[in-house]
């Protein structure tokens, strides 16, 4: 099976989708005030203390809420119904379906997800990845986190990527590998989105 663009894209931001509510969940209820006001800056969040990050995070009409962002990854799901196996994709939808319904399941469902879909062929599994990577690489540039070892990552993925005919990422990569910062970030960021949208 060939793997459209398209479905490459729903594949991605799966990836991201899963990992920001995994990142998320592990700071969830944020206690203390200059951490919560830092994330909420970060991110661009109307917060300004950490009982109102929390409330915005469980308000279900926010964006940011941890009910929108499952419903971006169920969306995406969804979307690829045609590409995924029967099994992987009934899997997926049962763990977000559980997520939405019992917030026990939140912390576990990334997790689970990843392990799904690390059985499926290879093409799936390595924009997924590219995915999750690329959002840790988005708040560690944000929270001024630790940066090397999601910078190798992308390294090995971009490696991959040219294998498979994506040759348009190189550039843009090695400027983000030199300087590691939002702008050089946005740069290949928007480089990735315009080989979603064309023929590679």
């Amino acid at each position: 099976m060939i793997l459209l663009n398209s479905n490459a894209q729903h594949i991605f931001w799966l990836g991201r989708y899963l990992t920001r509510i995994q990142y998320l969940c592990g700071q969830f209820p944020f206690h203390d005030n200059q951490d919560a006001l830092g994330y909420a800056h970060a991110f661009c969040l109307p917060a300004f203390d950490a009982s109102s990050l929390n409330t915005l995070l469980l308000d279900t009409e926010q964006p940011s809420s941890f009910h929108q962002q499952f419903q971006y990854a169920k969306d995406n799901v969804q979307d690829l119904r045609g590409v995924l196996s029967a099994k992987a994709y009934a899997e997926l939808n049962q763990l977000i379906k559980n997520a939405n319904e019992n917030a026990v399941y939140i912390c576990d469902v990334a997790g689970e997800c990843h392990e799904v879909l690390e059985a499926e062929p290879e093409d799936i599994f390595l924009f997924f990845t590219l995915g999750q990577n690329i959002e840790q690489l988005d708040r560690q540039i944000r929270l001024k986190q630790e940066q090397v070892s999601t910078l190798e990552n992308i390294d090995q993925i971009v490696s991959f990527l040219h294998q498979i005919g994506w040759n348009g990422l190189d550039h843009a990569w090695q400027q983000l590998k030199l300087t590691p910062d939002s702008m050089s970030f946005y740069q290949f960021s928007d480089h990735i989105q315009h080989l979603f949208e064309v023929d590679v």
